[in-house]
């Protein structure tokens, strides 16, 4: 059994608060007054940068219609967040997952370019799909890393582990 600070909730089998994201201590001995606020403040970014590992990379698309090189640099965040000391384990797994569905979307992109061409431009109308797709799995990624969930993109090629 594990405790959340700053929920003040108890939690069954698990490393994270399912309601803020937040990172688990254990059980107090002496009740729920017992645990120090220094608990609560060093995981204090627990979901925000979860969230913004998969938020980055859609307000990045929105701006890559502007500039067309900052498309080429949507993993970017996850990889920043990933590799940041400040990030706990529940951060790490969704930048790493962001990292992955971002690298998977280039490879995808990449992939339609020459069938666009190929077929004189009808394997462009495929770009509508997967952007629409984008979009709906990042933003189902931001709100369970809000709420402190763990996400799986469906089409996501996993490289990096």
């Amino acid at each position: 059994m594990a405790y959340c600070a700053s929920c003040n909730k108890e939690v069954k089998n698990a490393k994270f608060c399912h309601t803020c994201g937040k990172q688990l201590v254990d059980q107090p001995a002496a009740g729920f007054d017992s645990i120090t606020e220094t608990t609560s403040t060093t995981t204090g970014t627990g979901s925000q940068l979860a969230m913004w590992s998969h938020l980055a990379p859609l307000l990045g698309a929105v701006a890559g219609f502007l500039i067309a090189v900052t498309v080429f640099l949507l993993w970017l965040p996850g990889l920043i967040i990933r590799n940041s000391a400040k990030a706990t384990e529940f951060d790490k797994k969704h930048a790493t997952e962001s990292l992955n569905f971002q690298l998977s979307l280039l490879l995808f992109v990449a992939v339609l370019v020459p069938v666009s061409f190929l077929t004189l431009g009808l394997g462009a109308l495929l770009y509508v799909p997967l952007g629409i797709m984008a979009i709906v799995f990042n933003i189902m990624a931001i709100v369970a890393a809000n709420q402190g969930n763990a996400y799986r993109y469906p089409i996501s090629i996993r490289f990096v582990k």
